[in-house]
């Protein structure tokens, strides 16, 4: 029982686009042999025993409320005899560090230890040999050791393996706070496209000629779109800057798009290379080059 839980991987949130990505495409060439799933409709009598069967539990839930979903996950690990890593994966870093950190901080555990990182990479992008490959990297913003739980070694140790065996890199270069701001001024930016694609029609169109990709995943994902403009405290800025340059064009035309969001990155990044690219953004930049 022992060696079977040091390797079980419990995924909240399985059923979910990233949790299925997880389990297909990450978990088994990372070597999981055992995968566990909690969801919403989980009956809660089944979640005592699946998380204390889990080494390692990885939040995978919706950016809203995921930091009080968080908190909530600590509160039900109290108890847990034996060492377990939460693994903290949102695209929204400050605001979990800031509500987890007391929590594991008083110690009410000493056996639970928590990791929080942004992969940047997903169900949408996946393809090792495309251009944007270099932007698949994990981001390991910050670990809170438990007392009787330190994860160093173990966190360097998964590092190891997803740049071995799937390409990945982790970077940790950014606490939650530097993470929240360069994402802002890279992902959100992006995000500032998808919004005046779901605000005019004739706009959307023309993505979608050029940028099919782009344009299938930010409606996909429009919710979390919507969550993560809302919750990252430093997009305020950046929409400010994209949407001034963008009333200075006609507001007409595919290239009106890319001009705008061209001369925001200029802006906002000093004309240096984004610290964390993302996908989409560095699409957009291709996109404008070429415009």
């Amino acid at each position: 029982m022992t060696s079977q839980r040091s390797q079980a991987v419990l995924i909240i949130g399985g059923r979910g686009e990233f949790g299925r990505f997880l389990q297909r495409d990450i978990l088994p060439s990372l070597g999981a042999e055992i995968i566990l799933t909690l969801e919403r409709d989980t009956p809660r009598d089944h979640h005592a025993a699946r998380l204390r069967q889990a080494r390692h539990i990885v939040l995978s839930t919706s950016l809203a409320g995921y930091a009080e979903r968080a908190c909530e996950l600590v509160e039900q690990c109290c108890e847990l005899p034996q060492a377990t890593t939460l693994w903290l994966i949102s695209s929204v870093q400050a605001g979990v560090w800031r509500a987890v950190a007391p929590m594991l901080a008083g110690g009410a555990n000493p056996h639970l230890a928590a990791v929080f990182v942004h992969p940047m990479y997903g169900p949408n992008g996946f393809r090792a040999k495309e251009r944007e490959a270099e932007t698949f990297r994990n981001i390991l913003t910050a670990t809170l050791d438990g007392v009787e739980h330190r994860v160093a070694e173990e966190v360097a140790e998964i590092s190891l393996a997803f740049q071995s065996k799937l390409g990945i890199a982790t970077t940790a270069d950014f606490d939650p706070e530097e993470h929240d701001e360069a994402t802002a001024c890279s992902q959100g930016l992006s995000y500032c496209v998808a919004q005046v694609m779901f605000a005019h029609p004739e706009i959307d169109r023309l993505v979608k000629e050029q940028l099919p990709d782009l344009h299938h995943s930010f409606h996909a994902n429009r919710n979390l779109i919507n969550d993560f403009l809302r919750l990252n405290g430093y997009m305020p800025e950046v929409t400010a800057v994209f949407a001034e340059l963008w009333k200075q064009t006609s507001q007409s035309s595919y290239g009106d798009l890319l001009q705008a969001f061209s001369e925001a990155d200029a802006m906002l990044h000093q004309r240096v290379e984004s610290p964390i690219p993302t996908k989409w953004y560095e699409r957009l930049r291709a996109a404008a080059v070429l415009a």
